[in-house]
């Protein structure tokens, strides 16, 4: 059996966990930072549901999906880190960061048929910065030390998993990963699963806690 055909089961059904039940809780986050993710989900899950439509109904080399994802998905959790950290330089130029990467990348590559690797690689750099700028809050206030019952804990452990991982492998260590389809699709599972997970937990605390 091909390894997309192993792998998607697990990356596709963890994401639609993960969605179904932010919905199903919405009622414990509705007012919580938490509500942008049930958005970052939506919006991930609709995608990529059209993205599968065109590659396997209109057999479409279409990767526009895929810069959509990125685009519109880091925007939300720049969104969803400043809820925390209230520190709006930051989002200013984490937003402004991603779209200038994405429009100097538009010069090289085509939107609609490449996927824009180095602007997703900046992404990916100030998403690590908002991670850590979050739990430098986290460290000077009491808050650390409950950090097993806080939901942006888990969910930041997630993110930082997840981006470290795209920048390491999928970017730096890329032309050796590529050569090997099994080890690319296997890792960009594990940690899509891994990131679904947090979110999920993070959820789950907030029902939990009230």
């Amino acid at each position: 059996m091909d390894i997309i055909q192993i792998t998607q089961p697990f990356l596709y059904g963890s994401m639609m966990i993960a969605f179904l039940y932010a919905i199903i809780n919405w009622r414990y986050i509705k007012n919580k930072p938490e509500k942008w993710l049930v958005l970052f989900l939506m919006v991930t899950v609709i995608i990529e549901i059209i993205a599968n439509y065109y590659k396997r109904i209109e057999l479409s080399n279409l990767l526009v999906f895929s810069n959509l994802v990125i685009i519109i998905t880091n925007t939300i959790l720049f969104l969803w880190f400043y809820e925390y950290l209230k520190n709006k330089l930051l989002l200013i130029i984490s937003i402004s960061l991603a779209a200038i990467s994405f429009i100097i990348n538009s010069y090289f590559q085509d939107f609609l048929y490449h996927i824009f690797y180095y602007a997703n690689f900046a992404i990916s750099i100030m998403l690590i910065v908002n991670v850590f700028a979050y739990f430098n809050k986290l460290l000077k206030t009491s808050d650390v030390l409950h950090y097993k019952k806080i939901p942006a804990f888990w969910i930041s452990i997630g993110v930082i998993i997840y981006q470290l991982n795209l920048v390491l492998v999928f970017f730096l260590l890329r032309d050796l990963v590529t050569l090997n389809r099994n080890i690319y699709y296997t890792i960009i599972t594990i940690v899509s699963v891994l990131l679904y997970g947090s979110i999920w937990y993070g959820i789950k605390l907030n029902k939990i806690n009230g």
